[in-house]
């Protein structure tokens, strides 16, 4: 094949129509969580701002302990493809993904004790920084409930992973839209009480997306019961594996480190911008809430490109895969663009939404504080949005370690900085806020400087069948 018709090839493989075609479904399943804890924090601003900040700092907490073995789980999905693609007897394939996902099950009843004991200490924490003493209860109660899904959080990310390791999407997007609408109601009904229920605040939103979540469990139990695999190899496939739990549990745990800290750093933020100010961490919650759920579309076009530079990696080496990550910075870039215009041209417009159902002195105390957020939520997006791209496009490659990096070191540094010039009182959020900001800007800069180098060195195996070896690359491939 002539180099004009390999590049032709490579333009439809993994341009930007390709990377869009991806990125949109994608993004459609990620909208729907992001709409579920969209939901769960404006109604709770409805119901109380006192709540609603709960509601952050509590489910950044709960992140922070559920993200290991969340991730973890889900590393089983790579695994799977690449059983997929290493294995041509079709019983020895089924038999070794079902016995992957059997583990995942076994996995998860291991973990409960860990979280049982967590959830005895969260008041503790709470209590340890400070925090008013309703704002304390609120969020022990939130946090206590919420770990109710982190056995369901593991079990959907082992389940699905027998369909996304055969590139089987449409049940895993049709499910997650029936849990969202499912969350919706639910948290309607539980937060503000009807039918015979009292208002349960924030017991009710954790409430609402236990039952969701574990809705999602049930619809993929039954549809995997469904496949004719699964009785047939049943019997081989359900027991305890150790080698198959270590196979599991150390690259996974690996991936899952990187979650931890950004997320324990962010959790610790959000406990000091709450002891600072109840009114900045409810103005906090409102900006958050918003640039999450406009930032929509950054998220599904990460996991895009993560599939899509494995295949160009896998196909041409790093100089494809280079390509790959400049064109979904473009497009990225565009999509920064919109967000910061939303952001900044229309504050008060979105703020309609979360601050909607507030008094008029509660409304007049958070609004000033939430439209000042935004602002620094556009400049935080440019550097959130890069630092996920190319982020994306290094573990597409299996470059995972620079990530790691890229979030520990700058995070910790900024955090120290952060309580050396901390001041005290309301200001002091817009301080943290500012941390934020540069904690992102140095995350962004580190990777950037870690795939540059790559690029010009060429790292990593040029040739596809060693390129398939990279963890991004073999879960794409699906062979």
């Amino acid at each position: 094949m002539s180099s004009e018709n390999h590049s032709r090839k490579d333009s439809h493989s993994f341009g930007y129509r390709a990377i869009l075609a991806v990125a949109i479904p994608l993004a459609a399943t990620v909208g729907c969580f992001s709409i579920t804890l969209f939901t769960d924090r404006t109604l709770l601003m409805w119901y109380g701002p006192t709540s609603s900040a709960a509601s952050v700092s509590a489910g950044n907490l709960y992140w922070a302990v559920a993200c290991v073995p969340v991730s973890m789980m889900g590393f089983i999905t790579p695994l799977v493809a690449i059983t997929l693609g290493r294995r041509r007897d079709r019983g020895a394939v089924n038999r070794r993904t079902w016995a992957l996902v059997w583990q995942c099950i076994w996995m998860t009843l291991a973990c409960i004790p860990i979280l049982v004991f967590v959830g005895w200490l969260s008041p503790r924490v709470f209590e340890a920084f400070g925090h008013e003493a309703d704002l304390a209860l609120q969020e022990a109660r939130y946090f206590r409930t919420l770990l109710f899904v982190a056995p369901a959080s593991m079990l959907e990310a082992g389940l699905t992973a027998f369909f996304v390791g055969r590139r089987i999407t449409k049940p895993i997007l049709r499910t997650n839209v029936a849990s969202s609408a499912l969350n919706v109601v639910l948290d309607f009904w539980l937060i503000f009480g009807g039918l015979g229920i009292p208002a349960l605040g924030v017991w009710g939103a954790a409430s609402a997306t236990v039952i969701a979540m574990w809705f999602k469990v049930f619809v993929f139990a039954v549809l995997l019961s469904r496949v004719r695999s699964f009785g047939r190899h049943f019997a081989e496939s359900w027991k305890p594996d150790a080698a198959l739990i270590h196979e599991i549990a150390v690259p996974g745990s690996a991936l899952g480190i990187q979650q931890l800290v950004r997320s324990a750093l962010f959790s610790l933020l959000m406990l000091l911008i709450g002891a600072a100010s109840v009114t900045g961490l409810a103005a906090t919650s409102a900006a958050l809430s918003l640039y999450q759920l406009l930032s929509i579309p950054a998220i599904g076009l990460a996991t895009a490109v993560t599939v899509v530079t494995g295949q160009a990696f896998a196909s041409g080496g790093i100089a494809l895969a280079g390509q790959v990550m400049r064109r979904s910075l473009v497009i990225g870039g565009a999509g920064v663009v919109i967000l910061a215009v939303l952001l900044l041209g229309f504050p008060y417009f979105l703020l309609q939404v979360s601050l909607g159902g507030l008094t008029a002195s509660e409304r007049g105390e958070i609004e000033p504080v939430a439209v000042l957020l935004l602002r620094y939520a556009a400049v935080y997006g440019i550097f959130d949005v890069a630092s996920m791209l190319l982020g994306a496009s290094a573990k597409g490659i299996g470059k995972t370690f620079v990530i790691l990096v890229a979030t520990a070191v700058p995070g910790m540094i900024a955090m120290l900085g952060g309580f050396a010039l901390s001041p005290e009182g309301a200001s002091a959020v817009e301080h943290w806020w500012g941390v934020l900001i540069v904690w992102s800007l140095a995350q962004a800069g580190i990777i950037a400087i870690g795939m540059r180098r790559m690029l010009l060195a060429g790292a990593g195996p040029q040739t596809a069948g060693c390129a398939n070896e990279a963890p991004g690359s073999t879960m794409v491939t699906g062979r």
